[in-house]
């Protein structure tokens, strides 16, 4: 597959597509450009051209809240005799990453103590900030 600029004649309207070839560039601007280009002539140009540059994305820093749950249980009636245990969910620490799994990297460096686990059915959570939960996010401003 390679890179082409195709251009409408009548209408001048240029692009770069990637396609197997000509033919399926065309196609491919034609399908894209619709309604820009219907009845206005049926003539395209089309050239193979090189790999447009990348341009780096930038880096954008999210913060990521790793959440442990905490299990409450007794052998008593309010705990079913200990089958229905309480679960909690609490904030262990905030990260600054660009990913969640960079986050989730820099969230086991920066606490090896806790020993982080990030799989499985029971595994530690990471929350963006949009996703926190309410009450969570309440106990863990009150905390700071």
């Amino acid at each position: 597959m390679s890179y082409y600029e195709v251009t409408h004649l009548a209408t001048k309207v240029s692009g770069v597509f990637y396609a197997t070839s000509q033919r399926g560039a065309v196609y491919e601007a034609a399908r894209q450009w619709a309604n820009e280009v219907r009845g206005k002539g049926v003539e395209w140009t089309s050239n193979k051209v090189k790999a447009p540059k990348k341009v780096p994305e930038p880096h954008i820093m999210k913060k990521y809240y790793i959440c442990v749950t905490r299990t409450e249980t007794d052998n008593t009636a309010e705990f079913g005799y200990g089958d229905y245990p309480r679960y909690t969910e609490y904030v262990v620490l905030a990260v600054e990453a660009e990913t969640r799994r960079l986050a989730q990297n820099k969230a086991k460096r920066l606490y090896p103590s806790r020993k982080l686990s990030f799989s499985g059915q029971f595994g530690d959570k990471i929350y963006t900030d949009a996703d926190l939960p309410t009450s969570v996010r309440n106990e863990w401003e009150q905390a700071q």
